[in-house]
């Protein structure tokens, strides 16, 4: 990955802790005064080191949605304002889906590969939405460095405006305990990327050279989950530890998977930016009231399918989202959606955190091998 390459990765490093120190030394010369305008050009500079095509496309990106929020603002309430306020969210997002259709699509040409883009395309409608229910303006400079902000601009956390903007306006200053925290975090971050992931990628070739039985099959599901925990949150805390150097909180994506007992609360602790964006942005805004249990068992369904797509257009992604959505209907409609650690028994607690994680673990083959290869695994299982 680009930004693992020895050159992206010491000038991150590099301009990372050269910001920090500009914004120690001017919040003690200065008291008051803001580095976190000039973020921009850190943003910019990324870009174009990585490639100036790609930092061409996002500027563009950022003025051409900046420009949609601004008429939005402009606009009064009414029908029209809500109708624009769809088809703006549906443009913010038309470079995204026109990339994925391209990957399925020969006659489509593949202009160039939008790196970062189904991230930053959740932020922009976020960012409208933010203009759209907060009823507040945004200046193009703070849209800009919430856009192209370094430290998640290629992968999660997803940065929410609201949040951002907290910090934007007040960065957090960067004292000895902070400082240290970021380095382990950082050091951390590192090893999980490229230590535990390139080890893991060398147990998953091996295991899948065995024929499959059920101590292999095992091993491939745990494997799996392993490689993609790993790899997920490993930039997880980059991400979160650069931006801690500039002045910046960034949400928590993994909250201790093991431990959910259930797939709802599963979501509550893997990738939670990107599950709690679907589903805040999308269908509690739509329903917008206390839902029964058929209508969560439906939004959990369609929450599934919607974060599958998300990573890819095909028929597998869709199987994906329809076999970790069933978890979810039927959790919703047999009221096993919450389970209180404290009154239920130590033993069956444990099992059911074992099983959520086995069953997702199944699901987390499929980002490295085709459906086929996925049920022969399963099939595995079932031969000692």
């Amino acid at each position: 990955m680009w930004y693992l390459q020895a050159d992206t990765l010491v000038w991150i490093l590099v301009s990372t802790l050269l910001y920090g120190a500009l914004a120690a030394v001017l919040g003690r010369c200065r008291p008051g005064w803001r580095l976190t305008p000039f973020l921009l050009i850190w943003d910019l500079a990324l870009l174009l080191v990585v490639s100036v095509p790609l930092a061409v496309f996002y500027i563009g990106y950022t003025l051409v949605t900046y420009g949609l929020m601004r008429l939005l603002g402009r606009i009064e309430e009414g029908k029209a304002r809500r109708w624009l306020f769809v088809a703006f969210c549906v443009l913010c997002a038309s470079p995204f889906l026109y990339a994925r259709l391209a990957l399925q699509l020969p006659a489509l040409p593949a202009v160039m590969t939008l790196v970062g883009l189904a991230y930053n395309m959740l932020k922009a409608i976020d960012a409208l939405f933010y203009v759209y229910y907060a009823g507040k303006e945004i200046s193009l400079l703070s849209y800009a460095n919430f856009l192209l902000f370094y430290p998640v601009l290629t992968a999660g956390p997803i940065l929410r405006y609201r949040d951002f903007e907290k910090d934007y306006l007040a960065p957090r200053p960067l004292d000895a305990k902070t400082a240290e925290a970021g380095v382990k975090r950082l050091i951390r971050g590192l090893f999980k990327k490229m230590v535990l992931v390139a080890l893991l990628g060398v147990a998953l070739e091996r295991l899948g050279e065995l024929r499959l039985c059920l101590p292999v099959s095992l091993g491939l599901i745990a494997v799996s989950w392993a490689y993609l925990y790993f790899d997920l949150s490993g930039y997880s805390d980059l991400a979160i530890a650069t931006a801690s150097f500039t002045g910046f909180t960034v949400a928590e994506n993994f909250k201790d998977p093991l431990s959910a007992a259930s797939f709802t609360q599963f979501w509550r602790k893997w990738h939670v930016t990107l599950s709690d964006w679907i589903r805040e942005h999308i269908f509690v805004v739509v329903n917008g009231r206390r839902l029964n249990r058929w209508a969560s068992a439906a939004i959990g369904m369609c929450t599934m399918i919607i974060m599958s797509l998300w990573h890819e257009f095909t028929w597998a992604t869709v199987v994906s989202g329809v076999y970790m959505g069933s978890f979810l209907v039927i959790e919703n409609l047999f009221n096993l959606s919450t389970v209180d650690k404290r009154r239920t028994n130590k033993l069956v607690y444990r099992a059911r955190c074992l099983l959520v994680n086995f069953f997702f673990g199944i699901n987390a083959l499929s980002f490295s091998m085709d459906i086929g290869q996925v049920l022969e695994v399963v099939k595995g299982l079932l031969r000692l």
